[in-house]
C-alpha cells in the first residue's frame, strides 16, 4: 500500500521503513545512522525509537515489510487452478518475487550476514520461508504426479533449482543466462511424471 493512502501511525512507519530499506541497502547496516533515517523520513529520532525501539528492530521490520508480499502470495489460494496450472503459477510466483526485488534481497542477505546479531534471525526466518513454499509445491506436485512418486523430494529439487537461478542472477544477470537458467526450471518442473488420467 502507498504512504498516501495510509494515515497517522501506519504513514509514519511505512515512511520510516522506507527510508530506513534504502539507507539499508545504499550505506549497509552498520554505517547507518538512526539520524539519518529519521531525516530521510522526515521525522524525529524520537519518533523513530517509539516506533522500533532500536536500530536492530528497524532492520528486522524493514526486512519483514520487503518479504511480506512473498508471505502473501503463498497464502494466496490456487485451488480453482488444476494441479498443473497451480503448480506454474507457483513457480512464477517465486521467479517473479525473487526478479523484481534481486537487488535488495541480495543486500539485505549481505549485510545481514556481515553483522552477527542478525545471522541467527534471518537464517530462522529464510528457513521458515523455505518450508512454506516447499509445502505448496508439494501439495501441489502430489495431485499432479502418481502416487507413489516421492512428491516432496521433487519439490525440495525445485526450490534447489529456484534459488539457484536467483543466486546466479545476482553473480550474472544477463537476459541470456536468465533465459537459460529459466528454462532449466521448466524443464525439470516438465520431467515430473504426471498420473494417468482417465477420459470419463
Amino acid at each position: 500500500m502507498a504512504v498516501e493512502q495510509l494515515s497517522g501511525k501506519a504513514a509514519t512507519q511505512e515512511r520510516i521503513l522506507a527510508a530506513a530499506t534504502e539507507l539499508f541497502l545504499e550505506n549497509g547496516y552498520e554505517k547507518t545512522t538512526v539520524a539519518q533515517v529519521a531525516q530521510l523520513a522526515g521525522v524525529s529520532r524520537a519518533t523513530v525509537f517509539w516506533h522500533f525501539s532500536d536500530k536492530a528492530g528497524l532492520f528486522r521490520e524493514a526486512f519483514n515489510r520487503l518479504v511480506d508480499p512473498f508471505r502473501e502470495s503463498l497464502e494466496r489460494s490456487f485451488e480453482d487452478l488444476d494441479p498443473e496450472k497451480r503448480l506454474h503459477e507457483q513457480i512464477s510466483l517465486y521467479q517473479s518475487f525473487t526478479g523484481q526485488h534481486r537487488m535488495a534481497l541480495e543486500g539485505f542477505v549481505r549485510w545481514a550476514m556481515e553483522a552477527q546479531e542478525f545471522r541467527d534471525w534471518l537464517i530462522t526466518t529464510l528457513l521458515d520461508m523455505h518450508q512454506r513454499y516447499t509445502g505448496v509445491l508439494t501439495e501441489s506436485i502430489s495431485e499432479l504426479a502418481p502416487p507413489e512418486v516421492d512428491a516432496r523430494s521433487l519439490a525440495v529439487g525445485l526450490i534447489i533449482l529456484l534459488d539457484g537461478d536467483m543466486l546466479m542472477s545476482w553473480f550474472d544477470p544477463s537476459r541470456h543466462r536468465s533465459e537459460e537458467r529459466s528454462l532449466g526450471v521448466d524443464t525439470y518442473a516438465a520431467l515430473i511424471p504426471r498420473r494417468v488420467r482417465h477420459a470419463r
